[in-house]
């Protein structure tokens, strides 16, 4: 489902469960993708008595409208003029959205059940632990997360070495929340990157869960510097790079002892030539695991999409990482290479 809108939604409840799960992509109206995106049904949440916006939306509905596709208008305020409104723009079917955005939403998941068949390759429990470790309030209670992040790596392992690294990563680059997306994206490279090494299973499970627990600590970082739809200022930028040592001290603050999540939370963005932070470490000072996940952890920044950059292919991400061999363990590089590039 493709979902439009002029207006600043907040990702909570049901939006934010369908964004997570794939089943939606919601794109700002002034934003929306000049290229066409498969869709089973669009949803239409606008100002129709906003002459911009209407005029936005069209721009939007003649690239991605198809014959098979219904589209939903969500009306703000129902009556005989917006019904006129939405119907001269294409509306197939209409919602009240009197309610807001959440009920809406509910009213379209009963009226379309065949969104809820859309079958995901990341496993329920990797998305409700992804889901958990991203939310403030998990480490605002008590206890020990240990086992959440073990539970949700393992399943990613799973199902990388059932699916592959390919479909892991063209799904969950259609993903919305961008962090999410990067998480997952990490963990499955990380995963592959071990199953392409012969490593054993507790050191592929070792990998896999470093990968996955590496950004908690954005947790604590504002969805409005994460989720900014331009690049960030120098402000921004020093206020995202708390996020090593937040998720150091949360992870050991509620009584997680694994040396290698704690060590790769800790030290992910340090470089071999000691320009990296929170600490300037580099060379040898460096484990070898933490070098892997720097690696997977750029590569998947690099292949993502953001609204201000194009996604890189495999082929230049991996290019990145040759070119700078001062930052990168160059060994770990070219074993990484069979990972993520077909031979």
């Amino acid at each position: 489902m493709l979902l439009f809108t002029d207006r600043e939604l907040v990702q909570e409840g049901e939006l934010k469960r369908l964004i997570m799960r794939g089943i939606c992509r919601m794109f700002p109206l002034r934003s929306a993708p000049t290229f066409r995106i498969d869709n089973a049904v669009i949803l239409c949440d606008v100002d129709l008595e906003n002459f911009a916006s209407a005029h936005q939306l069209r721009s939007a509905l003649a690239v991605h409208r198809s014959a098979e596709s219904p589209v939903v208008f969500l009306l703000r305020e129902r009556n005989h003029h917006t019904e006129s409104q939405a119907r001269a723009l294409g509306a197939s079917d209409l919602l009240s959205g009197e309610e807001g955005i959440n009920a809406a939403l509910r009213q379209l998941m009963a009226k379309f059940p065949f969104l809820n068949a859309h079958q995901s390759c990341v496993p329920p429990e990797t998305q409700r632990a992804i889901e958990d470790l991203l939310e403030p309030n998990t480490w605002n209670a008590a206890g020990n997360h240990g086992g959440l992040i073990d539970a949700g790596a393992q399943a990613v392992l799973d199902a990388i070495e059932a699916e592959g690294i390919q479909h892991w990563m063209n799904e969950v680059l259609s993903y919305d929340n961008l962090t999410y997306q990067h998480c997952l994206l990490v963990a499955g490279t990380a995963a592959a990157f071990g199953s392409s090494l012969g490593f054993s299973r507790e050191d592929k499970v070792r990998l896999t869960t470093a990968g996955f627990a590496h950004d908690v600590g954005k947790a604590f970082i504002p969805l409005d510097i994460l989720n900014k739809e331009t690049a960030l200022d120098a402000a921004e930028i020093a206020n995202v790079r708390r996020h090593p040592m937040i998720g150091y001290a949360i992870l050991k603050e509620h009584g997680v002892q694994n040396t290698d999540v704690l060590s790769s939370v800790r030290s992910h963005h340090e470089l071999l030539d000691g320009s990296g932070y929170p600490a300037g470490l580099m060379g040898n000072s460096l484990p070898d695991l933490v070098k892997m996940v720097t690696i997977c952890d750029v590569f998947s920044a690099l292949v993502e999409r953001r609204t201000y950059k194009q996604p890189a292919t495999s082929e230049a991400a991996y290019d990145y990482l040759t070119d700078n061999e001062q930052w990168f363990d160059q060994a770990l590089v070219r074993a990484f290479r069979r990972s993520i590039l077909p031979t």
